[in-house]
């Protein structure tokens, strides 16, 4: 009805993505600006913005898994190498020297899906253990996971190159057409970076669209009955092993997409990045951007990933902070992340969404308090 946007008089309106013309209007805004930024941001922002974008993908898998589902996992980051050495060996170069490493050099049409599809059977593979466990025993053997493929990888030196000496990632050929010295359309060019960041747009947009529709559909109420009470959950029908089963194998999907992604604007990866502590920072991204929602990991991995650029400018333009602190950027952007979590577990429990969610609530009913 005109004049009320937020009466609905079907569940097909009460659930669209974009339910009104003002959330059509900003989508229009924010994706014209994210086009554009793409174009005029110098490479060091371009390559922070596509971090970003990555970041969103990966988390969106953690999401599914621990937001929707509420299985606690602190393997994220190794589904994440099994999708980025899947894209490694199926689109990269084979070497002889110093290792045999072994490549395929296949079309990114090819290896980006099939990242997330190896990851998702991985996924599949770990996910009985996921049906016997809950809580910490659940967190714990993760944990056991990811030392336990940071052994295999490290030993898998044809498709790593082994700890400390690494390999290069997946090549840049999309449809035929290579982009690694750049892409020109017309009078445009566009950098190698520059055209990972539409390809990371454009996968984002996708399965950001896949989130959301889990998220209001069949198999999302049943992750929710799961979190929320697994035992009552199965009483009233739901199969507690295959939507669980199912949670770990789209979660791995999105990481290993998200992996194959994530270290193709470095070019190169070495096992030892796949550590505890890189699951640890998924866990920390999920926390600070808001559980169990679709933006929330947006928020996050966009704090996440402009935080150092963000650091560098202040730190440049402020000599009393260079002069007076004894922390380089790096330094101080573990401190400044570290509190970010800490405060936001104990006073914003659902994180910057729930900030903006609050904002958002206050602007609409203005100037009533409710």
């Amino acid at each position: 009805m005109r004049g009320r946007p937020d009466l609905f008089i079907s569940y097909k309106d009460e659930t669209a993505i974009l339910k009104n013309s003002s959330n059509k209007f900003v989508a229009l805004v924010i994706s014209t600006s994210l086009l554009v930024l793409g174009y005029v941001a110098d490479d060091y922002w371009i390559l922070l913005l596509s971090a970003s974008i990555f970041l969103t993908i990966a988390t969106w898998g953690l999401n599914i898994l621990s937001g929707m589902a509420g299985q606690i996992s602190l393997a994220h980051g190794f589904f994440v190498a099994v999708g980025t050495y899947t894209a490694a060996v199926v689109g990269g170069f084979s070497t002889e020297f110093p290792n045999k490493i072994i490549g395929y050099e296949l079309d990114m049409i090819i290896w980006l899906p099939l990242a997330g599809i190896v990851a998702a059977g991985v996924g599949l593979i770990i996910a009985p253990l996921a049906v016997r466990l809950k809580g910490l025993n659940l967190a714990l053997v993760s944990i056991g996971i990811v030392y336990i493929g940071s052994y295999i990888l490290s030993n898998l030196k044809t498709v790593t190159g082994g700890a400390g000496l690494g390999r290069k990632t997946a090549g840049y050929t999309l449809l035929g057409i290579n982009f690694k010295d750049g892409l020109e359309i017309g009078s445009l060019f566009f950098t190698k970076n520059q055209v990972l960041y539409y390809i990371g747009l454009l996968v984002a947009l996708l399965l950001g669209i896949g989130v959301k529709n889990i998220l209001r559909s069949k198999i999302g109420r049943a992750y929710a009955a799961i979190r929320d009470r697994d035992i009552a959950a199965e009483a009233i029908g739901i199969n507690l092993a295959r939507f669980k089963a199912s949670a770990f194998a789209l979660s791995s999907f999105y990481a290993g997409i998200a992996g194959a992604l994530m270290f193709s604007t470095i070019g190169a990866v070495d096992v030892e990045r796949f550590g505890l502590l890189f699951s640890v920072t998924f866990i920390a991204i999920v926390v600070i951007g808001g559980v169990g929602t679709v933006m929330g990991p947006i928020f996050g991995s966009i704090f996440f990933g402009l935080m150092p650029g963000i650091i560098k400018f202040v730190i440049d333009h402020s000599e009393f902070i260079r002069d007076s602190i004894p922390l380089n950027a790096a330094q101080i952007e573990r401190i400044i992340f570290g509190l970010f979590i800490v405060g936001f577990l104990m006073f914003e429990p659902r994180g910057l969404w729930g900030i903006w969610f609050r904002l958002r609530n206050y602007f609409k009913a203005w100037p009533f308090s409710y």
